[in-house]
């Protein structure tokens, strides 16, 4: 059994770490040369096809076994998708969230298909049919996760029928929960604030990159600047307009070589007009310090909200701080501290005129204005979930609060009974004895599992935990998509282009859903005696498989 639980342990450790099956072929020989005294070692045959069928029809196929099981036990769960190109493949991966008592929020990878469009009919269709391959009851359905798109949503107002969203709600017959992506609401308000401003800095980073990417005789006359100036020379940075994240780091790039840049520039013959003027302008600096800083906060508000663990409560809440730190920074026009530095030495010294820094003052309140306008209007369907804030437990719950979740919860008939009281009377005694900045620090789920944990008797958390069960069961995000796509380029390489689908989506699942190390995967297969009975079975090769067929 040890040498079964070696082999599908190798297999494991192969797409747990990016590598090529093929690599096997050389590496199961090896160990048995350099580990003479191991009969584990001698007796192990992981190699190519033998890994292959392990991942494809033993290891991915318990993944979603377990799914399955752990789905059967909880009333509710989401599903997320969203797809990608990968060459002539359109890939759609569905994800399913749940909450379970002891191991709290799971988020798993149901199926990885490819196909051929985007229509709404043919998402819808390619959600409901995974579910039912897998016989997973389509009533506990409640929410819905994808990008902010038309196709997902019929836009920002849920408008329109010919949208996955409604379609969902039309074949299930009840309305569930629509959720798009917040990280990008936060890329969308920082992005839709920086239009009004006359100088585009985003655009400017995107055609300095493009000047310098292939040109390496530019590069070099840069380098010339920079040493003259003495400043350490760094490659220059692209930035994806989908995503403000990569603008910060492309920004402080420019930053750092701005006098070299702006020497280089002044001098260079058949630059863009655009990139030239943009030095040229003793403001721009001043701009792109302010785009700058704005850029740090939406970062540091994103990577909140793409945390692994977090709820819709837990992003509402965010999104709420940064409406609140833009609305703090337009009323005591705080700018940033480089960007008020500079900016008031260009007015003491009068290289801007007075016309200049009232057309900056503006443009600055209007992206602040801008900003908080966007954030209102796409928030704004959040506030239904007002009504769970409480469940956070940042603070002693009120029978007030607690009503209003019963009440939105029986209006989508689900059913809190009267028990309900006694159980918030303990939960309230619960967090009195509990409550602590260490208590604080912690997440909702971190919380909620230590709840459930210490609370043995089911009549003091039967509906407590319906409830958990249901507002976990909604995506706090879509990034855990975006997650399965990185880990799908890492796999999908060049150098592996000949994998088919089912493959990729046979590796996926189990990178994605076991998440163990190598050590402490051994350790699980070592006691799990269906996997290892299956590793001697031949049953597990394509050839056996259409050998039962026939």
């Amino acid at each position: 059994m040890l040498i079964c639980a070696a082999e599908l342990t190798t297999a494991y450790k192969v797409v747990k770490h990016h590598q090529s099956f093929s690599s096997l072929d050389c590496t199961t020989k090896l160990n048995a040369v350099m580990y003479p005294d191991s009969s584990i070692a001698a007796k192990q045959s992981t190699a190519r096809t033998k890994a292959t069928a392990i991942i494809k029809h033993i290891l991915a196929p318990h993944s979603i076994a377990q799914i399955k099981t752990e789905v059967e036990k909880v009333p509710f769960y989401g599903i997320s998708t969203d797809s990608s190109n990968h060459k002539a493949e359109k890939l759609f991966p569905l994800l399913i969230q749940y909450f379970t008592e002891k191991e709290g929020l799971q988020i798993k990878l149901l199926k990885i298909d490819s196909l051929p469009n985007e229509t709404s009919d043919t998402i819808t269709s390619f959600c409901i049919k995974s579910l039912q391959d897998q016989n997973i009851p389509l009533q506990n359905i409640v929410a819905f996760s994808g990008d902010n798109t038309n196709t997902n949503f019929g836009g920002r107002d849920r408008y329109g029928v010919n949208n996955v969203f409604f379609k969902l709600k039309e074949i299930l017959s009840k309305d569930i929960e629509g959720i798009g992506c917040p990280a990008h609401i936060l890329h969308n308000t920082a992005s839709t604030a920086a239009d009004v401003m006359s100088i585009d800095v985003e655009s400017i980073v995107l055609k300095i990159f493009k000047y310098f990417s292939i040109f390496t005789v530019r590069v070099e006359r840069l380098k010339d600047f920079c040493e003259q100036a003495a400043i350490e020379y760094n490659n220059i940075l692209s930035h994806s307009r989908s995503r403000w994240l990569s603008l910060l780091p492309a920004i402080e790039r420019i930053l750092k070589l701005w006098l070299p840049l702006k020497e280089f520039f002044a001098k260079e013959a058949k630059a863009p007009k655009a990139v030239v003027d943009f030095f040229a302008d003793p403001l721009s600096e001043v701009y792109t310090l302010f785009v700058h800083s704005q850029a740090f906060l939406i970062e540091k508000q994103i990577k909140k909200i793409e945390k692994s663990v977090i709820t819709i409560v837990e992003v509402k809440n965010v999104l709420q701080d940064t409406k609140k730190q833009l609305s703090d920074r337009l009323i005591n026009k705080y700018l940033g501290n480089q960007t008020t530095q500079l900016y008031n030495k260009l007015k003491n010294e009068g290289t801007i005129n007075t016309s200049q820094s009232e057309t900056f003052d503006k443009e600055t309140g209007d992206f602040f204005n801008t900003a908080i306008c966007y954030l209102e209007q796409w928030t704004e369907p959040m506030t239904k979930f007002d009504v769970f804030a409480w469940m956070i437990l940042n603070d002693i719950p009120q029978w007030q609060q607690v009503e209003e979740t019963t009440k939105y919860l029986n209006e989508k008939d689900i059913g809190i009974d009267d028990s309900m009281y006694e159980e918030f009377m303990y939960l309230k005694s619960f967090i009195e004895c509990e409550i602590s900045d260490e208590w604080k620090a912690k997440n909702m789920e971190a919380k909620w599992k230590h709840f459930f944990e210490k609370t043995e008797e089911l009549e003091r958390k039967a509906n407590l935990l319906k409830m958990c069960q249901y507002i976990f069961a909604i995506p706090g995000h879509n990034a855990h998509v975006e997650r399965v796509f990185s880990l799908i380029s890492a796999q999908w390489t060049k150098e592996r282009s000949s994998l088919s689908v089912s493959t990729i989506e046979s590796i996926i699942q189990c990178v994605y859903n076991y998440k163990m190390s190598c050590t402490e995967f051994y350790n699980y297969v070592k006691g799990e005696k269906e996997l290892l009975k299956k590793v001697k079975s031949t049953e597990k090769y394509e050839w056996a498989k259409k050998k039962d067929v026939v």
